[in-house]
C-alpha cells in the first residue's frame, strides 16, 4: 500500500482537493446555529403541488415568506392605513415600534426556518405592518367599540371572506410573540 505524501499547505500540484476542502470548511464554519425557536415553515413541494391555493395566499401577505408576491400587492396600502390608526389609538410613536422590533430582529428571523432575505430595515417595516394590521384587523372584528366606519375590509363581508382564510396559513405567519409585545 503506498504512503500518502505530506505536502505542504502551498502544494496544490499533488493536491489538487485542498482549495475545495478550504472552501467547503469555511462554507461549514460560516453556518448558522439552528434556533430551537424556529416555528414558521415553508409548506413542502409535494404536498403544496396537491393543491397550490391551500397553501397560498391569495389576497393578503402576513409576514415575510410571501411578501411582494404578485397579486398580493393590492393590501399593502390597506396594511399600512391599519398601521397609522394603530398607532393613533395606541398613542405610541412609530419610533417606538421600530426600536422594539429592531430590538427583536434576530429573534424574529430565527422563528422562520429559511433565511430570510430582507435588509434588517425592509424586514422590520414588513413585520410591524404586518403585526400591526393583524392585531388592528382582531381588535375591530371582535370589539364593536374598536368601530370600523370607511374600513374596506370588515364593512365588506365578501372582502373578509378572503382575507380571513389567508391570515391562517402556516407560511403566512408572525411569531406570536411580536404580537404580544405590540399589544
Amino acid at each position: 500500500m503506498e504512503e500518502c505524501n505530506q505536502a505542504g499547505p502551498n502544494d496544490t500540484i499533488n493536491m489538487p482537493y485542498v482549495p475545495l476542502e478550504t472552501s467547503l470548511r469555511e462554507e461549514l464554519d460560516s453556518l448558522p446555529a439552528l434556533s430551537s425557536s424556529c416555528c414558521i415553515y415553508r409548506v413542502p413541494d409535494d404536498i403544496r403541488r396537491l393543491e397550490e391555493k391551500a397553501y397560498t395566499p391569495q389576497v393578503i401577505s402576513i409576514g415575510p415568506l410571501h411578501h411582494g408576491k404578485e397579486g398580493l400587492e393590492a393590501m399593502e396600502e390597506q396594511k399600512k392605513r391599519y398601521l397609522r390608526d394603530f398607532i393613533r389609538r395606541t398613542k405610541v410613536s412609530l419610533k417606538d415600534y421600530i426600536k422594539k422590533i429592531r430590538d427583536q430582529e434576530a429573534r424574529l428571523r430565527s422563528c422562520y426556518a429559511e433565511p430570510i432575505k430582507f435588509s434588517s430595515d425592509e424586514f422590520v417595516k414588513i413585520i410591524l405592518v404586518d403585526a400591526a394590521f393583524t392585531i388592528e384587523f382582531l381588535l375591530r372584528f371582535y370589539l364593536k367599540e374598536c368601530g370600523h366606519d370607511g374600513d374596506r375590509l370588515l364593512n365588506k363581508p365578501w372582502m373578509f371572506r378572503y382575507v380571513q382564510p389567508d391570515m391562517w396559513m402556516l407560511e403566512n405567519q408572525l411569531p406570536f410573540f411580536i404580537l404580544e409585545d405590540l399589544y
